[in-house]
């Protein structure tokens, strides 16, 4: 770097030199600029200083300084941006720790004020609310969650944006540390043991043929059947459904917004699913059910969980079973339930754990042991059994 030294009329030294910073990337053109000070070395940190804000400015000077007047619109137009990304549950959710947790706490503060110190002291009253809140049937108080380390990478990702478009220089939120998620209760896993799903096939054999209980029996048979999440199963088409070769398609899912999702949860839950021929006839009865008696008239590839035209719901479907397993006289396992109980029995049964995770659509296998294995309760007296027989046969 070539630094040239002049004198003032006065008789004070000055240093300067030329900097070029590069090729704009808006432009086209090159870039240089000329920085000065009373020293030489602080001449060469200027220079350097230069060359740098340039770089983060985009590798442009044709970029404006965009204005936010808080933080909350930076936050908002960093989620508009942000939704052309992701996928609808991960927007739901996004916008969900923005109105009830980002927001409401720094969403009014100009960018200039927000310091690491604010930040972190956000984060660990977070933290103490979901140590402290009152956890009834597995659910922390609302506004009391325990994701306060996903909220803080939200608030990253804001002000990395705001650095990027020139409205603050730095991300203070890199600076600070979430404090660790206290170990409280062991979520417990609901499903029906051998002896409970004996006692809720007897229930669905049990109930009248009307339209409702043949619907419903369809339903909660596919889900044992398979292990497929209830979103899953609402979206499914009759194309899906492959009568002849014994199997099931999953290729998307139902929000609990109604809005069916052209991709499943992850990667991986796209998936093939072989069908027993139990489970594939009362789905023949079902679609034979449903045809005989549609009033809508023209649909060539309706949805399996439907009638007259109109889709099965999340929500009313949580509240129906709720019902069912009352009349049952069984513990409420939720929809998810079915899942775990499909789970559980090829765990207990020596399915390999392989195979399992591919069922349920687990991205990795170790998702599926740590999830299901202990589960297995009656393999582990099995496993004591064996080693004692390996010992005797030395």
């Amino acid at each position: 770097m070539n630094i040239k030294e002049y004198t003032k009329k006065d008789g004070t030294k000055v240093y300067r030199t030329n900097v070029y910073l590069g090729v704009d990337n808006l432009t086209g053109k090159q870039v240089r600029t000329s920085v000065s000070a009373n020293s030489r070395k602080m001449c060469d940190i200027k220079a350097r200083q230069a060359i740098n804000k340039f770089i983060n400015n985009g590798s442009t000077i044709a970029r404006k300084k965009v204005v936010f007047d808080n933080f909350e619109s930076l936050a908002l137009s960093w989620f508009e941006s942000y939704k052309l990304t992701v996928k609808a549950n991960s927007i739901r959710s996004v916008k969900n720790y923005l109105k009830v947790y980002i927001l409401p706490a720094i969403g009014t503060y100009v960018l200039p004020k927000i310091t690491a110190m604010l930040l972190q002291g956000i984060v660990n009253d977070w933290s103490k609310n979901a140590n402290t809140s009152e956890i009834i049937s597995g659910k922390r108080e609302k506004g009391k969650g325990k994701n306060y380390k996903i909220m803080l990478n939200i608030i990253k990702r804001i002000l990395d944006y705001g650095v990027q478009l020139g409205a603050i220089n730095d991300n203070p939120a890199t600076k600070v540390f979430p404090p660790k998620l206290k170990t409280r209760t062991v979520k417990k896993i609901k499903y029906f043991d051998d002896k409970e799903l004996k006692m809720f096939l007897e229930y669905l054999e049990s109930l009248e043929p009307s339209i409702e209980n043949q619907l419903h029996n369809a339903l909660y048979r596919l889900l044992l059947a398979t292990g497929l999440r209830i979103g899953e199963a609402l979206a499914l088409n009759w194309s899906d459904i492959d009568f002849s070769e014994k199997l099931v398609n999953v290729t998307k899912t139902t929000l609990q917004s109604r809005e069916v999702q052209d991709s499943p949860k992850t990667k991986g839950s796209n998936r093939i699913i072989s069908l027993d021929n139990a489970t594939l006839q009362i789905l023949a009865n079902w679609r034979k059910f449903q045809n005989n008696h549609n009033k809508v008239i023209g649909l060539s590839d309706s949805v399996v969980f439907s009638y007259d035209g109109q889709r099965l719901i999340y929500e009313s479907e949580r509240v129906r079973l709720s019902s069912h397993l009352e009349s049952a006289r069984l513990p409420n396992i939720g929809l998810h339930g079915f899942r775990h109980t499909h789970a559980s029995l090829l765990m207990n049964n020596d399915v390999n754990p392989k195979e399992i995770q591919e069922r349920l659509g687990h991205s990795k296998i170790t998702t599926t042991l740590d999830t299901y294995s202990h589960l297995a309760k009656d393999k582990k007296k099995e496993t004591a059994e064996k080693f004692s027989n390996i010992l005797k046969a030395l």
